[in-house]
């Protein structure tokens, strides 16, 4: 099969509400960012909230408006263990996710192997056709995970969905052992609905913006706090305030890369249960021309 060479917008690039209406997504729009300049771009901001905090406890320490330690320390401690929580959780999230997405490529592979090798269970015709369809069907979603025209092929599986399954019916007219047939039916329904789980976890589930905008509220409210803090108790060394937005700035850009399914990205879904389905299946002798 003839491969495209470019990627392009559709739905592999939007998330989508329920009622089918596109979401402007935070997320999306990080893992649309590379990771160097979110890096940067995330420890700038934050380095800028800190220094209006320093600034403001500054002016304070000048005009010798001496506040308790006590409350100070304890209210930025809290928010930014509340802050280290939220981090956590949506960590936590994006790597279930993750994991998920994993795992669910290798139900999938095996999925294809066991409809592949029960199709030997049917009348020939339909063993023939169905065996063609799988292998361009496993071809495809290697194709998908590499980043290859995404919309086109989610077509096409699509398409090759509803031809596996009207061949899958048309096993109702011919003289066969019903419960070959239901063994059949069962792998080719167990196929398509991993298929479907897939799809809609790959492409619409992620991170919701209620708990992006409460990180980086959050994230603002911490550092401003923190900076405030710093200017009153006099610290001025440019180290102790990079700590903060550097660490938070890397578990951002960790949690977009997780959170991201563009093929580009450093994390990548494994390829190898489909690349093994398909080697297996052309030792068996299968290819696109039969």
């Amino acid at each position: 099969m003839e491969r495209a060479k470019h990627s392009v917008p559709g739905l592999a690039s939007h998330q989508i509400s329920d009622d089918g209406k596109p979401i402007k997504d935070i997320g999306t729009f990080f893992s649309a960012i590379k990771p160097v300049i979110l890096f940067i771009s995330i420890v700038l901001v934050y380095m800028l909230i800190i220094s209006m905090g320093a600034y403001i406890g500054h002016e304070k320490l000048l005009m010798v408006l001496k506040e308790p330690e006590g409350p100070i320390e304890t209210t930025v401690a809290s928010v930014l263990g509340l802050l280290a929580f939220i981090l956590g959780f949506t960590f936590s999230l994006t790597w279930t996710r993750f994991a998920n997405r994993n795992r669910m490529v290798i139900a999938h592979a095996k999925a294809i192997g066991v409809c592949y090798m029960r199709a030997g269970l049917i009348t020939e015709k339909q063993k023939i056709q169905t065996r063609k369809y799988l292998y361009e069907y496993a071809a495809i979603l290697l194709d998908i995970q590499s980043g290859y025209d995404t919309e086109r092929l989610l077509a096409r599986v699509d398409e090759l969905h509803r031809q596996i399954w009207k061949l899958t019916e048309s096993l109702a007219a011919e003289e066969i052992d019903s419960e070959l047939r239901s063994l059949f039916t069962s792998s080719v329904n167990d196929m398509i609905s991993i298929a479907l789980e897939r799809k809609i976890v790959t492409l619409f589930i992620r991170v919701p913006n209620a708990i992006w905008r409460t990180l980086l509220v959050l994230a603002a409210i911490g550092m401003l706090a923190f900076g405030y803090q710093a200017g009153i108790f006099g610290i001025s060394r440019l180290f102790q305030l990079l700590i903060l937005p550097f660490a938070f700035a890397l578990v951002i850009v960790l949690i977009s890369e997780l959170n991201s399914h563009e093929p580009q990205r450093r994390f990548k879904v494994t390829k190898r249960p489909l690349r093994e389905m398909l080697e297996m299946m052309e030792r068996n002798g299968q290819s696109f021309d039969n």
